[in-house]
This record gives C-alpha cells, structure tokens and sequence, in this order.
C-alpha cells in the first residue's frame, strides 16, 4: 500500500466520563474539598488530588493534563461517572477523523488491546509499537465540562467560564513511548504528510532522548518535499517541551498548538480577540522554536504563521470544519455533517480579528474564522485538537 498521509505515535483508551454536577459536588464533600486548596500544580498523590486539579483547571477556564504516581487512582476517579470507551492520542484521532473523509493512512500506534483492535477503522494500516501480547490497558480519564455550570459544595462556588476538559492518565505504554524507526520506516516512504504527536507524557529523560534519535532517524525514510506537521502540548515536565522543539527542530515543517499551549509558551493569559497580543505571542514562538512555520488553533479563529502561511487557507479550513463538526455532533460525525459545518456563518468578532491580523502581519499569516456555534448545546471538547490535525492534513498533499 501507499498511504501519502503517515502519522505516530500516542494511541491510548479514552474513558470519556459524562459530566454530572452532582458527582462532583458530591465528592467534594467526600474528600472535604476547599477554595484554598484550589490548585493545578500540585502532586498528584491520589484520587483526592485528582479532584482538587481537576477543579483547579475549571474554575479557570483552562484544559490540562495530570499524571497520578498510581494509575489505579485513575480507574478510581473514572468508576463515579458513566463513561464511553474511545481511542486517543493526536495520531490515532486524526487517523479516525481521516477514515471518515475517505483517507487512508499509515499509523504507529504505541500500545495495542481489545480496545485498539475492536475500534481501529479499516482504512488505518497500524503498526503496533508493542509486542504481541502486550495488551494492558491504562486508561485515559477524560473529564469534559460545559460553559456557565454552577460548582457549589463546601465553600466552594465557582461557574465555570468556558467548555474545556482535563485529562488524567498513568499511560505505562506512553510513559514510555515506542518509536520504531526500521519497521515503520518501510511503510511511510510514499508519504507526503507526516503527522507528529507530541511526547507530553513522557517523563523520564533518558526515553525522551531515545525518542528524539529513533523520531530523526525514523524522517530519514521520508521522501524528500513531505511535510511534517508536529502538534504540541502541555508536557507534565515543561522543560521537556523546550527540549523536544530544539531537538527536532531541523526535522518539523510546521508546530501546531492551541490556544492554551500557545499561552502557557509565552508564560502569560492573553486575550485571543487582541491581535498585537497575539502577534506578539507568534512572533516570539517563532523565534524561540526555530520552526519555520507555527500554527495556532483556538475557539476564535485558526492561523498559520511564518514561512508556510500564505499557502495554507484550505488546510486551516479543513482543521477548522473537522474540530467544529467534533465540537457539535460529537464522536460519530459523518462526511456529511462535515459537508454541513461548511455552511455555518463564521463568528462576526472572528472575522473581525482575521481581517486586523491580515493587515498587521501581511502574507507572514494565514487566518480562518471559527464558525459561529453559540447553538450548540452539548458540545464535545475532548479531540478538538487532534480533529482538527486530522482535517488540517488532506490540505497539505500535493
């Protein structure tokens, strides 16, 4: 086969909880929960901290990821809410979303269970990054909560100021993330777009090392032209992040992050309807990666900056049409409510600021508008990101 969109390498079982306000208040009386205590970056020594990080990053508007030191305590917190079992990771969502547009593609995954092989779409040839029978399944908690929700227990009592999510997991297979740059190298060298997953999880800073060397060696198999687009994120190691943009720098076309991890780059909140704050913040990612093009991706508006912009009006589209199709019918969506998402107004206050950024930044940028989706009454936040990589990709083939 000659897959020409390849990706790797994060595939995890997502446990996608359903919100209920009563289990929440509920185990903040169960745990005796209070305001003061109310914070992201603590250690997570238990399911107690769970809840106190989880309601950390609510309270302020902010998605986030958490690492237990026992991953029992993840099964612990997911067992009071209903959930739905999905597959994750960058890589094997995009892989999902592109299986729904007609696309086939050329997967790493980096574990494999009942799970993986029961929902894996037909049209993604895998390749397991782990052993035969190596089949344990950590799973991926993932809590999801709507804007304006009233959280009232104890002393606390906040409404939350946007949609997001936070996931929590203690992934032994992504701990240690497998990269195998011989095998899978034989089955990307028609490729024309190589999507890269980040290392967020990853820890230990000797298997950080050893996935920069196998990720180098792995691109050598690319045909010369292909693109390699790397999606971002928020590292539970920070400095890790900084470590892997300079590492893989000379191998990456194009860094893509949302807004969350465009803000936590530049170490400050910004408001993402300010064009010169936002510039600002691109120009300094820019500079401080030494990757030649940036993409940022938000609840507003979706842009490229830097040496690739002018040409990728149809791939940010796609990303945006994918991640607002996730964002208002959810996991299943079809080619044809994709077709339909086409057809939404865009956000006035979008247009607004793409046409400022366009006369600030000339052709160093490329910007969409979000579609206007104030409708939506139970959205899905959870793969916005990872949808919206996968939609990005057709737009870049040649």
């Amino acid at each position: 086969m000659s897959e020409r969109i390849a990706m790797g390498f994060h595939t995890c079982v997502d446990y996608e909880l359903v919100w209920d306000t009563e289990v929440v208040e509920e185990q903040i009386r169960a745990f005796d929960i209070h305001a003061d205590e109310l914070r992201a970056d603590i250690p997570v020594d238990s399911e107690r901290a769970i809840w106190i990080v989880c309601l950390a990053h609510f309270k302020e508007g902010i998605g986030g990821e958490a690492v237990p030191e026992d991953s029992l305590d993840c099964e612990r917190f997911a067992g009071h809410f209903q959930y739905e079992v999905t597959l994750g990771g960058t890589a094997t969502r995009a892989a999902i979303i592109l299986d729904r547009l007609g696309y086939n593609t050329a997967l790493q995954t980096s574990c494999w269970n009942e799970h993986v092989e029961r929902l894996m779409p037909e049209r993604v040839r895998a390749l397991p990054g782990v052993d035969e029978g190596h089949c344990h399944i950590y799973p991926h908690v993932v809590l999801q909560c709507r804007r304006g929700v009233r959280i009232h227990a104890n002393d606390i009592d906040f409404v939350t100021p946007r949609e997001n999510r936070i996931m929590i997991s203690r992934d032994i297979d992504s701990l240690n993330m497998p990269v195998l740059p011989d095998e899978f190298g034989k089955m990307i060298t028609d490729a024309e777009v190589f999507l890269l997953g980040c290392f967020s999880e990853v820890i230990d800073k000797t298997v950080l090392e050893g996935c920069m060397e196998k990720t180098r060696a792995l691109f050598k198999h690319l045909r010369k032209g292909a693109v390699v687009v790397m999606e971002d994120g928020c590292y539970v190691k920070k400095e890790f992040r900084y470590y892997v943009h300079e590492q893989l720098a000379s191998v990456v076309d194009v860094l893509s992050m949302n807004e969350d991890e465009l803000q936590e780059y530049i170490g400050r909140r910004i408001d993402i309807l300010d064009t010169r704050a936002v510039a600002e913040a691109l120009e300094y990612v820019h500079k401080n990666t030494g990757i030649k093009t940036i993409i940022a991706h938000s609840a507003a508006w979706v842009l490229a900056y830097g040496e690739r912009a002018s040409g990728m009006k149809n791939a940010l589209e796609g990303g945006m049409t994918a991640a607002s199709t996730r964002f208002r019918t959810g996991d299943g969506f079809t080619p044809e409510d994709y077709e339909d998402t086409k057809n939404i107004e865009d956000r006035a206050d979008s247009r607004a600021f793409c046409e400022e950024m366009k006369s600030l930044l000339g052709d160093m940028v490329c910007c969409v508008p979000a579609k206007d989706l104030s409708y939506v009454e139970h959205p899905t936040v959870v793969g916005l990101g990872d949808s919206f990589a996968g939609g990005l990709l057709p737009g870049l083939l040649a």
